[in-house]
């Protein structure tokens, strides 16, 4: 079976740098990006219109055939997707390549990187 195409968004930023990766995101999506994972380890905590945009992403890219995830989210942002029982909307994983790998992609095959302030771009072939 050959490896899907799986973009990594590394969010770097604060919460208040959250609307660059929303833009990153809807862009990815409507350029056809079906398999996407989400870095959330620089993210201290999340506000509910973080939390409603993630869900809002997650339906987007499930109506197109695709698939989200997070990974290497801080221990507050775990225990609110557990308390609000997100965790079950969003496969969560502890590192990168887990996420990669849960994506179909191949992490020995990285594509690329592309970079801007707190949001920065990888691909897994």
């Amino acid at each position: 079976m050959m490896p899907m195409d799986v973009v990594v968004i590394t969010f770097d930023g604060r919460i208040e740098d959250f609307p660059m990766l929303v833009q990153t995101v809807d862009n990815l999506i409507a350029d056809g990006t079906r398999h996407l994972a989400i870095d959330l380890h620089a993210l201290p905590f999340i506000n509910s219109a973080a939390l409603g945009y993630l869900i809002k992403a997650q339906k987007n890219m499930e109506r197109q055939g695709g698939e989200m995830a997070l990974c290497r989210l801080q221990p507050a942002i775990q225990q609110i997707l557990e308390m609000t029982q997100l965790d079950v909307v969003f496969p969560a994983f502890e590192s990168v390549e887990e996420a990669v790998t849960y994506l179909g992609g191949d992490v020995t095959q990285p594509a690329g990187e592309e970079g801007k302030r707190a949001v920065r771009k990888h691909a897994w072939r």
